[in-house]
């Protein structure tokens, strides 16, 4: 009797711990529902309050370390690239726009909310090693009469396991994730000053375009190359890159499950050639101006390229070029400008299998080998041709190229899941298995086992794209 009263004493004094600190809405990324859960306060900094969910592990010590970091590194290097500053709206002065988008969630203390938990994914270490790292949603900034899973203020959700074990995870890659998630709440504050349709309601930037923003925000946050994203995309373990498959249309190709990671290896890419393609001048404001354009799709990035280039102003230009440039990633006028270490690594996967046509959808691009002399096709419907030459350093668009590649893509600037692949020629030659290098047997076997451990490695899915649905719905 003794030993029960004292095991229901141990149960009640659980209840009592949980119970202690504030509760927030999170959502179960398994399930897609909402759930409670309680947090305490453990740190404030200047510019942002720690919370940490009950349980999480999380002690004051490791919450006033991501307080600081934030504070002196990340706040001020991602506001420095995306963020508007001296905001005047509804008559009010703002000094940058998290400081707008604490007012705009109700609050004045200037600071953002950061949720340390642990975020309900299905990582399973080492069986399922995907997990989602961190998350913003949008729903946040309103009231609960309006939205019914706000915790009414600008915050970051921040996952504790396995992103805070430092066995199973660089700090740095957590940090980099909180950047990447600070970028996307930037980009919603600003939609709610300069996107909106005419009846007033926000139009959300594409969102490749967002998350090519994210992608970069890391790359800033870090001050060095993804190289993992570069790894993704030269060796196209899924074999869907090579199909063509990359950020354009976001996540259409269901048929592999992993080959939502192609649009995260290629949207990064893409961004980071623009950038480099980018003179200095340009290079310190282009992502300020397309965070803060007034446009949501495609035209952002067509406005910031003809900035680097004249010519580069409609879509089918930008597109071509970059797809070139991943053939020619150390030509001086496409490739990857003053960066050795993508024009090293950077390599296309040309078709495998011998066929003369292809369905692909918009922003799609595939290449296939030329063995002999073959003409340049014509254009049809959205499909566009060009000639890639082995060493040349031009594009052919016209005649018979006798070596390379032919590139053959879809530059149909309507990017909805809905729009209809249209079919592109290709020449009937398949890759040879030398064409991608000359690896010896020895160091091809070090690659399936460098992919293997890929596999097994944790590795970060973004919440848009653990779900389709669920209360964050577009706005991670």
């Amino acid at each position: 009797m003794l030993l029960a009263a004292f095991l229901v004493s141990c149960d009640l004094f659980l209840d009592l711990i949980d119970l202690e600190g504030e509760q927030f809405y999170a959502q179960n990324l398994k399930t897609n529902m909402a759930y409670t859960l309680r947090a305490k306060k453990l740190a404030e900094g200047e510019k942002c309050v720690i919370w940490a969910e009950n349980g999480s592990g999380v002690d004051e010590k490791k919450a006033k370390e991501i307080a600081a970091k934030y504070d002196a590194d990340i706040r001020p290097k991602i506001v420095g690239a995306f963020g508007m500053k001296d905001i005047t709206n509804g008559g009010r002065k703002f000094d940058d726009i998290l400081d707008y988008a604490n007012q705009l969630a109700g609050k004045e203390d200037k600071k953002l909310t950061i949720l340390l938990l642990d975020i309900k994914d299905n990582f399973n270490y080492p069986s399922n090693s995907s997990y989602v790292a961190g998350y913003f949603y949008s729903g946040n900034f309103y009231k609960k009469d309006q939205v019914a899973y706000s915790n009414e203020c600008d915050m970051i959700y921040l996952d504790t396991y396995p992103s805070l074990d430092s066995k199973l995870v660089e700090t740095e890659q957590t940090f980099a994730t909180f950047a990447h998630e600070l970028q996307h709440l930037i980009n919603y504050a600003t939609t709610t000053l300069k996107r909106k349709d005419s009846n007033g309601r926000l139009v959300p930037m594409d969102t490749w375009i967002d998350e090519g923003l994210s992608s970069q925000a890391e790359q800033i946050y870090l001050e060095k190359n993804l190289k993992d994203k570069c790894e993704q995309f030269s060796k196209d373990r899924y074999g869907t890159i090579a199909k063509g498959n990359n950020f354009f249309v976001w996540d259409n190709h269901t048929e592999e499950s992993m080959a939502i990671l192609d649009e995260y290896s290629t949207v990064y890419l893409f961004f980071r050639w623009l950038y480099l393609q980018a003179d200095n001048n340009l290079k310190s404001s282009i992502f300020l101006d397309i965070e803060t354009s007034s446009l949501s799709d495609h035209r952002v990035i067509t406005n910031a390229a003809a900035k680097i280039n004249s010519n580069w102003n409609d879509w089918e230009t930008v597109l071509r070029n970059w797809l070139a440039a991943n053939y020619y990633p150390a030509n001086p006028v496409y490739g990857y400008k003053g960066d050795s270490y993508f024009q090293e690594n950077i390599k296309v996967n040309p078709i495998k299998t011998p066929t003369n046509n292809i369905s692909l959808a918009p922003g799609e691009g595939v290449y296939s080998r030329i063995n002999n002399s073959f003409p340049t096709p014509s254009s049809s419907g959205n499909i566009r041709y060009a000639g890639l030459p082995v060493g040349s350093s031009g594009i052919v668009t016209q005649g018979s190229v006798n070596s390379g590649v032919l590139l053959t893509y879809n530059a149909n600037t309507n990017n909805s899941k809905s729009t209809r692949p249209e079919t592109g020629t290709l020449t009937g030659v398949a890759a040879s298995v030398s064409s991608a290098g000359s690896q010896t047997a020895d160091s091809q076997s070090r690659m399936v086992i460098e992919d293997e451990q890929a596999h097994t490695r944790p590795y970060v899915i973004d919440a848009r794209d653990f779900n389709s649905g669920g209360i964050l719905g577009r706005d991670k």
